[in-house]
Parts: C-alpha cells; structure tokens; sequence
C-alpha cells in the first residue's frame, strides 16, 4: 500500500493520511502551544505546593513542608505519566512529517 494519494494529475503526489493522522493534524492545528501558555500552566501546577512549602517554612511546621513535597512529587509523577501518554501521539506525528517530508523535491529542507 502506498502512502501516497492521486493528485490532480493523476501522478502520486500528495500523501494519503489515514483517519488516525487527519484527526491529530485537526487536533494540534486547533491548540495553543505558545511558549505564554505553557510557563503559565506550570506556575499554576506548582504554584500551589510551593506556597504550601513556603508558609510552612514559616510556620515551622514539618508536617506543611511535608504535604507540599509530596504534592511536587505528585505533580511530577503525573508529568513522567502524561508523557508517556503522548507518546503514540508523538510518534503519530512522526509519520505524519515523515509522508509530507517524502512528497518533497530534493534539497527542499534547505530552504
């Protein structure tokens, strides 16, 4: 089966996606991956322990420390978690690039 679709002239030019793939192009052309949203989504995660931690620094209290370090572990375990996830997403992609990286002329990454 060839990756490749009919263009208009009859030639094998355009890549042919399966659904899979049109679905994730749909997805990641719709989201907001700017650099703005991602250090606020991080400060809001970790923003919360880190007070906790801070006020019982303050405080004294080992038991507030404590929470709040359990809580960045937490939060990190869910991040190791949340990239594995992304994983098939992040190799669905890959074939993606790599069909529309077939379709071009020799040469063409330099430009």
């Amino acid at each position: 089966m060839s990756a490749f679709g009919q263009g208009r002239d009859g030639n094998e030019s355009c890549p042919e996606f399966t659904d899979e793939e049109i679905r994730l192009i749909r997805l990641w052309s719709l989201s907001d991956v700017s650099a703005g949203r991602q250090l606020s989504a991080q400060i809001a995660y970790f923003a919360t322990p880190a007070v906790f931690g801070i006020y019982g620094l303050a405080s004294g209290s080992i038991a507030i420390v404590g929470v709040a370090f359990v809580c960045i572990l937490v939060l990190l375990a869910w991040g190791v978690v949340s990239t594995w996830r992304d994983q098939r997403n992040s190799n669905l992609m890959q074939s993606i690039c790599a069909k529309v990286a077939a379709t071009l002329p020799a040469g063409e990454e330099r430009k």
